[in-house]
Formats: C-alpha cells, sequence, structure tokens
C-alpha cells in the first residue's frame, strides 16, 4: 500500500513512503499562511506547540487535538516474539506505545 507525500513547497507528490514533516517544514507553512510572524518566531511556536503535546503525554497520556483527532500512550504487555534475523524465540518486553484515533472532521476530510 502505497502513501502520498505532501511538502510544503510544492504540493501533492505521489511517494511510496510515509509523509516526513520536520519543525522547519511546519514553521515555514505558519510564516508562509503569517508574514507577520518572522520565520525564528515560527519555529518557537512549533516548539511550544511540541512541548505542549508531550507534556501532554507525560501527565495525562492522553493528547486531544480538535478536529483532528486523540493521541493516547497504551500499555503493552510483554509477549512472546520471534527474531527475524535468527528465528529464535524472543520475549518482547512491556512497553508504552501511542495509539491515534481520528476525529470525525479528519476522516470526512481524508474520504471527500
Amino acid at each position: 500500500m502505497g502513501y502520498t507525500a505532501l511538502s510544503v513547497d510544492s504540493g501533492s507528490i505521489p511517494s511510496p513512503r510515509a509523509m516526513s514533516l520536520k519543525k522547519r517544514d511546519i514553521a515555514r507553512a505558519i510564516h508562509e499562511a503569517e508574514p507577520r510572524i518572522s520565520l525564528t518566531e515560527a519555529v518557537a511556536l512549533v516548539d511550544v506547540l511540541m512541548d505542549q503535546v508531550k507534556d501532554g503525554f507525560v501527565a495525562d497520556g492522553k493528547v486531544m487535538v480538535t478536529n483532528f483527532g486523540t493521541f493516547e500512550v497504551v500499555e503493552r504487555a510483554a509477549r512472546q516474539g520471534v527474531n527475524p534475523a535468527t528465528r529464535e524465540p524472543m520475549m518482547i518486553p512491556a512497553h508504552k506505545a501511542l495509539t491515534f484515533q481520528p476525529a470525525p472532521a479528519l476522516l470526512r476530510a481524508i474520504n471527500d
């Protein structure tokens, strides 16, 4: 299954890989949408946003972005797995993972 990559500079470009957004790309998009915000200020805004999201995960384990979706930290139990290189059985330790549940508005946007 392929993914569609979007570029801030050139619009929609089909790609076999998932889109990779860098903080600088997001900051540049903010600056281009609101020229009165300098690129330096936009980078600082993105840093504050990322810190807020990270702090939400640490404090509550859940971050909801209105009209976008909900990210949640979930516990994954330890389980038996197989080392793909050696085919030897191995124990995969318990760990935390992030899940994402898209908001209805996002689902509508991607299905239209």
